[in-house]
């Protein structure tokens, strides 16, 4: 079958993922769209034909054209995995695609604030933002300084704090339940400042608001505030600080997690913390901190002298 069109072949192998392994129309689709990319880059031929310094070619095209690396490494896989079908259906008899390389470098590193940053940035949240809402004001200004708070102590995703329910929170106690990604349940502690930001905003200023339900933080219509709100929020309050570089919700989680690996708690309880399903994506935060690590190597170690 070596006069097997590329064109028939590729159809052949989408059928495949999308009937044999169940693979979603989001990934039929994204699959398709490399795909079709690398046709329009040879132009019709014979599945035969494609020899691997076409492919190289194709990719260093894509490369200088300024795909990004999570691009490039996705048209690999797509590329990869056609040519194996293409094997394994007996449509050819050597791989052009087996040394194909997915560019260097791994995953990005999370960008993180300092503890001084932090520090700036939470000063910052208990001055407060000047709304003109003069019934809502305080209570606003006081949701604000919880939510950043409650942030940083916990290492919340954005989506989990604007969904956090009440009955979910616990102030006295200071944990909170929440519900992840998976819909896995976790117990999330925070206590000191948080704890006192979240009680005041709970207690004193939740009911200005007149919460129409029972989503914790809420805008001055009573209705559960939005991640695009508190992104504009927490943007707001960072340049209220003065700092240079605008936080984003999720910096302050990659902050949680440094900041606490930092000070020496073990990658499996700040997995359970973050919520993550897989230790592996916990441990990209021990290439942030070598130098900490080390010294705690060293400190710790029956021969670290």
């Amino acid at each position: 079958m070596s006069d097997l069109q590329l064109a028939d072949a590729t159809t052949a192998f989408l059928e495949a993922i999308r009937i044999d392994r169940g693979a979603s129309d989001l990934t039929v689709d994204a699959y398709k769209r490399d795909l079709a990319q690398f046709a329009e880059f040879t132009g019709p031929l014979p599945v035969a034909a494609v020899t691997a310094g076409m492919l190289d070619g194709f990719m260093q095209k894509l490369h200088d054209g300024g795909r990004s690396r999570a691009s490039l490494a996705r048209m690999t896989s797509s590329l990869r995995q056609l040519f194996k079908f293409c094997m394994l259906e007996s449509h050819l008899h050597e791989n052009p695609a087996e040394q194909l390389q997915s560019p260097a470098g791994g995953k990005k590193l999370p960008r993180f604030l300092t503890v001084a940053q932090v520090t700036t940035l939470l000063e910052a949240a208990d001055k407060g933002l000047p709304y003109e809402h003069s019934g809502t004001a305080a209570a606003l200004a006081a949701r604000d300084r919880a939510m950043i708070y409650l942030l940083y102590a916990t290492g919340l995703r954005v989506s989990e704090l604007v969904s956090l329910e009440a009955h979910n929170v616990d102030t006295a106690a200071e944990y909170l339940r929440v519900r992840g990604k998976g819909g896995k349940e976790r117990i999330v502690p925070f206590a000191g400042a948080a704890g006192t930001r979240l009680r005041d905003y709970y207690d004193q200023h939740r009911p200005a608001l007149n919460p129409l339900g029972g989503h914790l933080f809420v805008n001055y219509n009573g209705v559960v505030i939005t991640r695009q709100s508190f992104w504009k929020t927490l943007r707001a309050v960072a340049l209220g600080a003065g700092l240079a570089e605008l936080p984003s919700p999720h910096v302050l989680r990659h902050s949680f997690a440094t900041h606490l690996l930092q000070a020496g708690m073990n990658l499996r309880s700040l997995q359970t913390l973050l919520g993550h399903s897989d230790l592996s994506t916990t441990q990209i935060y021990t290439h942030i901190t070598p130098e900490h690590l080390k010294a705690a190597h060293r400190k710790f170690h029956p021969r670290g002298e």
